[in-house]
């Protein structure tokens, strides 16, 4: 992740194909409250012919012992977790997911499956990880992780020491609350019905707290990101997964005592989803519990990417 593996852009978002931020994240003119954007140089890994606009890095530490890769939730991008990335210690280098359809990469085709993201995120990490990472996912994003985290371990590649499942239902166990609206394809022959209106997809994503509140007030931005969390959401509503599917490594939940899109025993459940141990630490607060990156998930977090815990059995 040095040298030529190393693309720095110095308005701290936007490298020079992105002139679309289209989330209202950590824009070249974003709020005062995030700071000058000269402060946050991007890293983007390249080499060969993976597109280098799968990962992001908001915040190099060529120095980081540790690796914590990070999956968005469905409708986010990479640069919703530019404050996470900053908030953490001088130890751990995060590397941020970015999905087709959105910020850089925004004029491509959003991913038509969970299975062909996880393709993509595990093309561009297989030989580009400078150590053996730690995943943390998000709603959506923990099962990306663990998708990817199980072509690792196939492939015997740099696989995940540890899988962290944030405010999402393990997958064989999810009961679709988020995606009620979208349609998923079971085989059937019945038409697909019409699409759901724009206002309700919005309402149930940014109701989550997943996309800043500047995006309801721009219809030219609304338009801009519905494809992509039309995308997600139709992804997520069409995933399946076998209930013996497992990763080898082991598997903190982090699940909110408020989040009523996730239910406790719903997370808890991804204990039957690994072969090593798995842990659940519940926080107060609601499906986007972490914002403001409050000190005990910081804590918890960085000491779950420093020592794979030993954990106990989840219910």
């Amino acid at each position: 992740m040095s040298g030529a593996d190393e693309s720095h852009c110095p308005d701290g978002g936007l490298s020079s194909d992105e002139s679309h931020c289209p989330d209202g994240d950590h824009c070249a003119d974003r709020d005062s409250d995030h700071g000058p954007a000269t402060t946050a140089p991007v890293r983007v890994l390249a080499a060969g012919a993976v597109p280098s606009s799968w990962i992001r890095c908001f915040h190099p530490k060529p120095a980081a012992r540790y690796t914590l890769v990070c999956f968005p939730h469905a409708g986010g991008s990479a640069s919703y977790y530019f404050d996470l990335s900053a908030a953490l210690d001088a130890d751990i280098e995060m590397l941020v997911v970015q999905y087709p359809g959105r910020e850089n990469r925004l004029f491509e085709e959003p991913a038509a499956s969970v299975a062909a993201l996880a393709d993509g995120v595990y093309q561009a990490l297989r030989t580009r990880l400078p150590r053996r990472p730690a995943f943390f996912g998000h709603s959506m994003g923990g099962l990306i992780g663990f998708e990817v985290a199980r072509r690792l371990e196939a492939a015997g590649g740099t696989a995940p020491h540890l899988l962290v499942a944030s405010a999402s239902p393990a997958p064989s166990v999810r009961t679709d609350r988020l995606t009620a609206g979208a349609h998923a394809s079971q085989g059937t022959t019945e038409p697909e019905p019409e699409p759901e209106p724009d206002e309700a997809v919005l309402a149930r994503i940014m109701g989550l707290g997943g996309t800043r509140d500047g995006v309801g007030r721009h219809p030219e931005l609304m338009q801009l990101v519905l494809p992509a969390i039309r995308g997600d959401l139709r992804a997520l509503a069409e995933y399946r997964v076998d209930a013996g599917a497992v990763v080898g490594c082991p598997v903190t939940v982090f699940v909110a005592d408020g989040d009523h899109d996730v239910p406790l025993a719903e997370a808890g459940a991804w204990g039957a989803h690994t072969t090593a141990d798995a842990d659940v630490h519940v926080f107060e607060g609601d499906h986007f519990y972490f914002s403001g990156n409050p000190p005990k998930f910081l804590e918890l977090l960085q000491d779950a990417v420093r020592h794979s815990h030993s954990g106990t059995q989840l219910i």
